[in-house]
Parts: structure tokens; sequence; C-alpha cells
């Protein structure tokens, strides 16, 4: 990571910020234990993951954030082959507020095959959240290949405010580590086999936007009334979470190092980025003159290197809105990876990450000594900050405590990749062919011959994007195909109700009369309930598309081991009877790019594109069936389309939805349903599920959220 201490250093200065409540961003977390694994041949890993809420100020503004075991957003480091044991504790209190009770973790990017499925992190699929005040222990066997992943939460809102990190998946070990001491980092022998690249240092730059306001408080918001016509007093009106307040890089940045917004009268244009300081001192001061009394100060992340030397930099956007264009003053840089997969190398300055995604690069360190910048800047938000790191030359004559000599990047002077760019980004071709090299070989599972795609699909299914406005409540939504998917009730979860009864979404599917009657109109049930399910089924094949847009579990059933041929249109906002209004509905045709994430697989994007929805005669030629990229998660342009496939060789429950995480909790999501009657078994012990539960969909009125959180600052919105 781009700080470094000594790990045993680094957890007794963490607990003692802790207990003077100050957060601080650490390195990796400490395992507990590592031990021989009696079933195999690696070894078992085990971490505590104490999650609590503490005050902090990443972007130099103080507010209630999210640590783990005393760390904002660290990193989780494990060897393929090894087994990954987390105990997560939930001390978050039950009086913080949040859109959904308890927290749960995704390890993204990972494929969780076999019994892991019921441990993808997903709450209320495999396993139900862990509730405030109770723990949980996931065990699971790390078969990906070695490269860059994350793990957050994916049950409430609590990934924006800290509750994520990077996880890293090193090549295997030669031999068992040595423990020198508690609390101290395991000293690890050599990796048995070499990467496929050479390089002398390896840092991580975990990149995310960050808001002074919590993320639960935010999305209170989405749930009120988006049509003027339904707002009441006590509902309060619909409220973007908008653009972010800072980017951090590596949990650091500064609210000050750019401004929010363009000049008012100044047009679209952001005003210039003006960093002031490289680290800002704590309290107030000239450079934050609005921040709190108590702030404990932060500074820039600094990514230190010698001369001469080579270093993979490990870029990834953990954002909840953001897509980042990361660029390297004076270097260029190799790709090697995306999303922990081998690319064909590929040089250039700027590299575009979106959220959800994982690009690995390497940098030498051949310009002349000095300090230069890198700059993080959001693309298609206009008025969003940018943010800053420095790439400091270790060497004599360069001063490590101040900023580069030249002016900071501007966020209106970098733009994001082109379409000829991004084609680039394709398969390493030593991964397109059989190969016996082990360096090779770890990137493929058992049975896989090669990382090329299959010559042909065997199912074809096509997904629509809007973004309906529903006139029985004045809510706005996303859909995929016209339904909006909401998540929970009933407080139980889908695995374990289709093992018990395999039938149980084709008994509950909506019959198409329900959906497609003139004039029905959706189908909006939203609220508290308990294991009853008070939403309908919408299960692809069974159903047509709704011709009216409609709520409800959205379900694509998957034969084990069809060849799936999955695409996206990204449609205009009113689509498909999506805003009846008489005056505004027809003017509602905003898009936006989305980036959309596959749990369970990984997917060869054949092709992208541009100016409206995939046709066959104009594109079908085009498509790049030899040596395309393999990702979990790909950008759907505004306005345009994505064909991927994939094989469903994972038996479980697989969302597939966009990454950006006001959209998912809108409801721009669908299960992949897929070989059921071969799922592994479940674990022996599951966290304990709640009596009642809330949708997402549940209308946050300003009487609800008094009568549960009271007046609580920065937590909730203004009531």
């Amino acid at each position: 990571m781009a700080r470094k201490a000594s790990p045993a250093w680094c957890l007794s200065a963490a607990l003692l910020l802790v207990a003077l409540g100050i957060a601080s961003a650490g390195p990796a977390l400490v395992p507990d234990s590592v031990k021989p694994d009696p079933k195999g041949d690696g070894y078992i890993v085990s971490f505590t993951l104490n999650v609590t809420v503490a005050y902090g100020a990443p972007s130099c503004f103080a507010r209630s954030i999210v640590l783990t075991s005393g760390y904002f957003e660290p990193a989780i480091v494990i060897n393929q082959g090894d087994t990954l044991r987390i105990n997560l504790i939930n001390n978050i209190p039950a009086s913080f507020p949040t859109v959904s009770d308890g927290i749960s973790i995704h390890y993204h990017g990972l494929r969780m095959s076999g019994p892991a499925a019921w441990l993808d992190g997903v709450s209320y699929i495999g396993l139900c959240p862990v509730a405030p005040g109770s723990s949980y222990q996931y065990e699971f066997k790390v078969n990906d290949p070695p490269g860059t992943y994350l793990w957050h939460d994916h049950a409430a809102g609590f990934k924006g405010d800290g509750l994520e990190g990077p996880l890293i998946v090193l090549p295997p070990r030669a031999g068992p580590p040595v423990l020198p001491q508690p609390g101290a980092a395991p000293a690890w022998p050599p990796a048995a086999q070499p990467d496929l690249w050479s390089y002398d240092g390896d840092e991580t730059l975990f990149l995310g936007d960050w808001y002074h306001a919590t993320t639960s408080s935010m999305l209170f918001r989405l749930n009120q009334p988006f049509d003027n016509a339904k707002v009441t007093n006590d509902s309060g009106a619909w409220n973007w979470v908008g653009n972010p307040q800072a980017v951090l890089v590596n949990g650091a940045g500064f609210y000050g190092d750019c401004s929010l917004y363009p000049v008012a009268g100044g047009g679209p244009t952001p005003p210039a980025c003006a960093p002031s300081a490289f680290t800002v001192a704590a309290g107030r001061s000239a450079q934050q003159p609005w921040a709190s009394n108590n702030n404990p100060g932060c500074t820039h992340t600094q990514v230190t290197v010698q001369p001469g030397k080579t270093y993979r930099l490990r870029l990834v956007n953990a954002a909840l809105l953001v897509y980042m264009t990361v660029c390297f003053e004076g270097h260029n840089v190799t790709l090697i990876a995306a999303d922990a997969v081998p690319v064909a190398p590929v040089s250039t300055q700027c590299v575009d990450v979106n959220s959800g995604q994982r690009i690995d690069v390497l940098l030498k360190a051949d310009q002349p000594a000095a300090n230069y910048w890198i700059s993080v800047v959001p693309q298609y938000r206009t008025g969003a900050p940018a943010g800053y790191a420095v790439l400091h030359y270790a060497a004599a004559g360069v001063n490590a405590s101040t900023f580069p000599a030249t002016t900071a990047p501007q966020p209106v002077s970098i733009t994001p990749w082109s379409d000829s760019m991004n084609a680039k980004v394709v398969l390493a071709p030593e991964l397109l062919v059989p190969s016996t090299d082990p360096k090779v070989a770890r990137y493929r599972r058992p049975g896989q011959a090669s990382l090329a795609p299959p010559a042909a699909a065997s199912k074809l299914v096509y997904v629509n994007l809007s973004q309906p406005l529903f006139n029985e409540n004045g809510q706005l939504r996303w859909a995929l195909d016209n339904v909006a998917m909401p998540r929970t009730p009933p407080c139980q979860p889908l695995l374990s109700s289709l093992r018990k009864d395999p039938k149980y979404l084709t008994k509950q599917a909506v019959p198409a009369s329900q959906l497609n009657g003139t004039g029905v109109g959706p189908n909006v049930l939203v609220g508290t309930a308990g294991k009853s399910r008070t939403t309908p089924v919408y299960y692809e094949g069974l159903s047509p598309v709704p011709v009216y847009p409609s709520v409800g579990l959205h379900i694509v059933e998957l034969a084990g081991g069809a060849v799936v041929d999955l695409i996206v249109n990204n449609n205009p906002a009113n689509s498909f009877n999506g805003d009846l209004r008489p005056v505004d509905g027809p003017t509602r045709i905003a898009m936006e790019q989305h980036p959309f994430h596959l749990h369970g697989h990984r997917f060869w994007v054949l092709g992208r594109g541009t100016g409206g929805n995939y046709n066959a005669s104009a594109h079908a030629a085009g498509l790049n069936t030899a040596n395309p990229s393999y990702r979990d998660t790909v950008t759907i342009a505004a306005g345009g389309w994505a064909y991927l496939r994939f094989v469903a060789d994972n038996p479980g429950i697989w969302p597939f939805h966009c990454h950006i995480l006001p959209h998912i909790f809108m409801g721009q999501q669908l299960y992949f349903v897929e070989d059921i009657k071969n799922l592994a078994p479940p674990p022996s012990k599951t966290p304990k599920c709640p009596s009642a539960c809330r949708y997402n969909f549940a209308p946050y009125t300003k009487s609800w959220l008094r009568a549960k959180y009271g007046m609580s600052g920065w937590e909730l919105p203004p009531l």
C-alpha cells in the first residue's frame, strides 16, 4: 500500500487513534493466524473484521465513518489456493441510521463456486446479513487467479462510509510462513511460481469518491417522490446524491482540491483545481475554514519510487458513483491486467477504470528525479472534483513533503478513453492457447484448455435499461426489461427457499395479464414485512416483458453448462411507457453510462457500441470472438450497448447489476438462477435472519425517520 509502516506499529497506532476518536487508513490487515490446511496443500488464513463507527476526516471534513479492525478501507491479502477465513463482527450500533439492518461482505470478482456460492455476500440470496451485535465466520478456498479484487459491504450503504478495501490474491507460496510475534505480519517464503511479469515493487491505489453525508442518509432521499404532484410535507421530495465532495486515493484526499460545482454563471466548465497543502493540519486552518474544530486532519497519498525501478500499480475503483481516469504525469504505464486477468500490453499515460473495475499497470521510474502528479479525474459528472496523489522519487534533492512544481492537471483537460483505446484491452495472447506453463495455467480453471471464448451461444438474453417513473407513488426507479427490482422481504435467503422447493419461483411467476393489461400499470408494493413475499416475481421466459413498468423480483433461469450471450442496451429514461406525465414525460430522455457487474462469473466482452441499441445486421460482423477482453465489470455507454458471453458453469444465484450504488438501490439489477439442482449444500452455521426487514423501495418519510432515528445530524437528511 502507499503509506507504509511496520504492521505491529500500525495496529497499535490504529487502536490508539480509534480510542481518541480519530480514524486511520492502514496497510493490509494482519492475519490472526496462518495454519496448514488439513484438507489440502495450502493454508487457512484467518482475519477478524471488527466493524465499528468512528469519527474521521478522510477528506479534511469530519463525519461519522466505518472502520474495520481500526482501519479505514484496509486491504486483505491472500494466496491462490489458500482458504480465507473471515470473522465478521458487526459492532455498528443498531441506532445508527441505515437503509437496511445488518452487514454482509461481498468478495468482488471472486468466482465463489461450490459451497462458497452461499457466501457471495449479497444479503438474502445465500445468507441473511450479520445483525448489529452479532458475528459470522465466512470460510472458503480461493482458487481464483492471482490479481486485484476488492471486498465491500453488500447489504446496506456502508461501503460508501468505509466498509470496503482491496482484496489481493498473490501466487501460491512455496512453504509455510514464519509468524515472529502476535500482531506482526507473517514472513512468507518466496512464491512457488513467479508472476508473468517482473517488477521491483507492488503498490495499490484504492480510489473512491467521498461524500460529507453518510451513504444511507443520501439513499433515504432517493425513495421520496420525484413527481412533484406526489410530494407531501411528510414525504419530502426526491433528491439525487449529486457530485461527491472529494476523491480519495488510499483513503486520503482534500475536499478543497477543487470546487464542487462550476462558478455561478460560468457555464459547464469547472474552475481550476488548486490543492493548497500536501498535509492539512488538524483543526481549523486557512485551507479548511468550514471543517469542524475536532478535525483530525488529512493528507494526500504519496507513492515513493526508486529511480530506474519498475512498479506494479493496482488501480481499484471502489466509487459509489464516479467513473475515473487516472493519469501519471510525465510517465507512460503499461496495462498488464484487467479485472485480475492478464491483457495484451498497452502503453498509455492515462487509465480508465469504472466503479467495480480493477486495472493493473507497470510503471518504470525512468524520468528525472522529482515529484509528479497522479491525478484521478471523474468523467461524465460535470463539476465533480478531481483527486490527487504524488509520485515521489526517493532521490537527493527531491523534497518528499512538497507538491510537484507543475500545475495540477485539470479535469476538463483529461478525456475518457476512446472506443479505439477500449478495443485495445484484450486477453493476453498466451491465455488464448493451451499451455502447460504454470504461470499461464494458474489463470484457468480445471478443464479449461484456454481462455478463448466458446464459438457459439446456446441461449440469448436481451436486457434493456430504462429509468421509469412510477405514477402510483411518484418514485423514480432504474429498471431492466421494465422491471425495477427491490431487495427483501421476505426475510430469508432465496437460495434456501429454492433448495426447499425447486419450483418456488415458477409458482410465484406473475401472469402476463397482471403486468400487461391496459391501464393496469406497475405493481408497487413496498413497506416492511417478514417471511412472506409481497412483491411479484417476474420470471423471464415465463412472463413477457412488461408493457408498463413493474416492481418485482427479476429472474433469468440458466441451465447448467449453457453458453449465454447477454446483450445490454442502454435506452432513454422514459422508454417502455416509463413516464406517462403528459407534459414532463416526453422530455425525460436522458441517459448515462453504467458499470455492470456479474457475480460468480467473468464474461467475454465481444463488442461495445454507442449511438443506439445493438443491431445484428449492423454490428454482428464487428464482434470480437478471437481475443476479446475477459472481465467481471463492463461499462455500458450512455445510449449504447454491450455484447457479453459467459458460460453458466457455477450453480447458484448470481446478481447482474449496475455497480453505481444509488442505481442498484433504485432497482437496476436482476438475478441469474443457475443450475440449482447441482447447488452445493449450505454451510452448517448461518447468521440468524430477522423477523422483519425493509424493502429498499420503502418510503422513508420524515415521520418514520424521526420515530426510528431521531435527529442525528449528518446521518439524516434535513427533516
